[in-house]
């Protein structure tokens, strides 16, 4: 598991250049790898969370300190973060792209990975004095450049031509963004 390489090929395959395919291991075992890089993500995602329950804290006056129900946080985001997998393999079988599934969620997770570390690492900044809202901005644009990773790799990797491809995306982050949704839904009850 090389993780330079690994970020390397992810901004490889997206941008137009080949050659990402080398710099990931394709097999069965880096398969299994990058289903370790789904669960490096969730302290990562705690981190976050844990900023946004200071801010809201913050906001609403609260003297005590802001925490977040560990339990249903890692079901939660467990959700999450395996709703690409299911919904990207129900897709394949679909279109019948099943040959090209291995290496788009390898590829996937991975970046994905690298994207919520970023995150975490902004959002974690704010815990020790960085303004809430520049690291709530460069959460949410990672997020958000989920889309647009979704559709590339849709594009690039599964081989979808470009409008199955943004409907692909679509669907992938109308999905996590659903279990976000509901699970958010949750701790403000």
């Amino acid at each position: 598991m090389n993780l330079a390489a690994y970020f390397s090929g992810s901004l490889k395959a997206l941008g137009r250049g080949d050659g990402w395919e080398t710099d990931f291991d394709l097999s069965k075992k880096g398969f299994s790898q990058s289903f370790a890089a789904l669960f490096l993500t969730l302290p990562c995602y705690y981190v976050c969370g844990l900023a946004v329950a200071k801010q809201r804290a913050a906001l609403a006056g609260a003297e005590i300190a802001a925490t977040i129900p560990l339990l249903p946080f890692v079901i939660i985001f467990t959700l999450y973060a395996f709703a690409f997998s299911v919904c990207a393999y129900l897709i394949a079988m679909v279109f019948d792209k099943q040959d090209r599934f291995r290496a788009w969620v390898i590829v996937r997770h991975w970046t994905v990975f690298f994207a919520v570390l970023l995150a975490a690492v902004f959002m974690g900044l704010t815990l020790i004095g960085l303004p809430f809202v520049i690291a709530n901005f460069a959460a949410f644009a990672l997020y958000m450049s989920t889309l647009v990773i979704d559709i590339r790799y849709a594009q690039k990797i599964a081989g979808f031509e470009w409008g199955a491809a943004v409907l692909t995306g679509c669907i992938l982050t109308a999905m996590g963004f659903t279990i976000l949704l509901t699970g958010v839904a949750q701790f403000t009850q």
